[in-house]
């Protein structure tokens, strides 16, 4: 699953035709139109929409090019919707496109540079890259490019080339040739001067996560500090460094992570580092100071027996009928935006006096806590009619995923199109209609019953997979079971040391994913000792078993 951006689905629409029949987005006869479309704002929950329309066989090219202009993002998911049935590339392109790069080497040089990747130039003979290079003279970028993957010493030229061409051949290439001829000690002054464009965060990032970059990640103990590098950067760095027993760089680059870290959570996180490298425990005493509660503040507050003071459980609410239309999507885009800014006392009671039931807890729970600037922080239990059908472990979990996904906000649609309270992508929630034999309807996952119950089927399978681990199953619900298995292969929580389970937590390959198990470890820590008190754990205990079997 991938990052949500947080926004409501409309579920009640009011039907064009002449006897304005208000239709449910559940009814069989429910249809996304061209005019339902150009009232609504771009936001990602709109693409969602115009993808759904895009899938319907009926519309003219010239229609579906008025939605697709209407998208907030024209890649990735709306274009591949969109070019499925009305592609836009000249016929001649697209034999360019498909070829492979034997084909390409019989075609002209636009076709050899339409087509040819500097991912597949790495798969080429240099007799076949030279020929290229003979082809594409007027082509000077891709040129350049092809020059370094042919010559006898590509790693010498990448480091002598300028910073695109490096970037560019870094990220574009395969993993093997990564390995094979980048995966080399680089000279600090090449690092200094790579350092000091944005890319060398997203750089970072890629290089310490990468196990068969171990020389490459040699190079990195004396990167300077400059303005474009991130908090993350450092601390990846320092993590980097203390994989390679360089505790000295990695205590620097911990300070400097802290100077730089914005949010009260990474700030734990880099403290709790520093003093697991340092064993100074008044590094502890800060973080128990902490009003944020996140894997780090809450671990050291057990530790130390600090008292948690700044959780919330339940909400008093009146009870009375709301009027707010909880699946109207871009109303709640418009509460959203207002509370953003300026969400004082006034505005609060305004929102008090409008989320005024049950069904818009969780609504009220997020303007709450932005109201107070995060300093309140609420584990509601929305839904309790439909959670109650199962056990209080199951309960746990969903309630920790689900306070991540989407804050419970039952129609939210994110950019990456999953639906609902627990964010479900298409793909999937297709595929589990059929295993619970059931019609498929993508418009009902926006039911909290519905989409509750088929997160219920895939946590079946994932806690089988991952022997009821709650970290292990958030890795693998937001990243995939494949990719959490790929991560266990490096060699993750199998060690045994001052830095674990917190090394093997940090070193997560995907940004996204390794933000998203430790707060859903969080949450579910939170959830279990307030809803299954007669079975309360420890965080102590709960990382003692994020350990894999050898």
């Amino acid at each position: 699953m991938k990052k949500i951006i947080a926004s409501l689905f409309c579920a009640v629409l009011v039907n064009a035709s002449a006897n304005n029949e208000v239709l449910n987005i559940t009814d069989k006869n429910f249809k996304v139109t061209l005019d339902w479309l150009d009232e609504k704002p771009k936001s990602y929950a709109k693409d969602f929409f115009i993808i759904q329309y895009l899938k319907q066989k009926d519309i003219s090219q010239e229609n579906a090019q008025n939605a697709y202009d209407m998208a907030k993002s024209k890649s990735g998911r709306v274009k591949k919707a969109f070019n499925k049935k009305f592609s836009t590339i000249p016929n001649k392109d697209l034999k360019c496109y498909r070829a492979n790069a034997k084909e390409l080497l019989k075609e002209d040089s636009r076709c050899i540079a339409l087509g040819l990747s500097i991912f597949d130039a790495t798969k080429m003979s240099k007799n076949d890259l030279n020929f290229a290079i003979e082809k594409i003279a007027k082509y000077p970028t891709l040129k350049n490019d092809l020059k370094i993957i042919a010559s006898n010493d590509p790693f010498n030229e990448l480091i002598n080339t300028n910073t695109n061409r490096f970037y560019r051949l870094f990220f574009d290439t395969r993993k093997n040739y990564r390995q094979n001829i980048i995966d080399h000690i680089i000279p600090n002054t090449f690092i200094d001067k790579i350092s000091k464009e944005k890319n060398f965060n997203k750089f970072i990032s890629y290089a310490v996560h990468r196990d068969e970059l171990n020389n490459l990640q040699k190079s990195l103990f004396n990167v300077k500090n400059n303005s474009l590098l991130t908090h993350q950067t450092f601390f990846s760095l320092a993590l980097n460094a203390i994989n390679h027993k360089q505790e000295e760089a990695a205590l620097n680059y911990l300070q400097i992570a802290y100077k730089k870290a914005y949010f009260q959570s990474t700030k734990d996180k880099t403290l709790f580092w520093i003093y697991l490298l340092t064993q100074n425990k008044s590094f502890l005493h800060e973080v128990s100071n902490s009003w944020d509660n996140n894997i780090y503040s809450l671990y050291v507050k057990e530790l130390l027996n600090v008292d948690i003071n700044n959780i919330y459980y339940d909400i008093d609410i009146p009870n009375t009928k709301t009027s707010y239309n909880t699946l109207d999507q871009f109303e709640w885009i418009k509460v959203e935006a207002d509370t953003k800014k300026n969400l004082d006392d006034k505005k609060l009671e305004k929102y008090s006096n409008l989320f005024t039931d049950s069904s818009t807890l969780p609504h009220y729970a997020y303007v709450l806590e932005r109201h107070s600037r995060y300093k309140k922080q609420y584990f509601i239990k929305p839904f309790r009619d439909v959670m109650k059908n199962y056990d209080i472990n199951r309960q746990v979990l969903m309630y920790a995923i689900g306070r991540q996904e989407s804050r419970f906000i039952s129609s939210a649609v994110s950019f990456a199109t999953a639906q609902g309270v627990m964010q479900i992508m298409p793909f999937l929630s297709k595929a589990l209609a059929k295993q619970l034999n059931e019609p498929y309807n993508i418009y009902e996952q926006f039911l909290p019953e519905v989409n509750l119950r088929y997160a219920n089927k895939h946590l079946n399978s994932l806690s089988k997979q991952f022997n009821n681990n709650p970290l292990f199953i958030a890795y693998a619900y937001n990243g995939g079971p494949g990719y959490t298995r790929k991560q266990f292969k490096r060699g993750l929580f199998k060690e045994k040391n001052r830095f674990e389970p917190f090394m093997s937590m940090e070193q997560i390959s995907y940004d996204e994913t390794r933000k998203y198990g430790r707060k859903v470890l969080t949450n579910y820590y939170v959830y279990n000792n307030h809803l299954n008190k007669e079975n309360k754990l420890s965080l102590s205990s709960i990382l003692q078993t994020l350990v894999l079997p050898n």
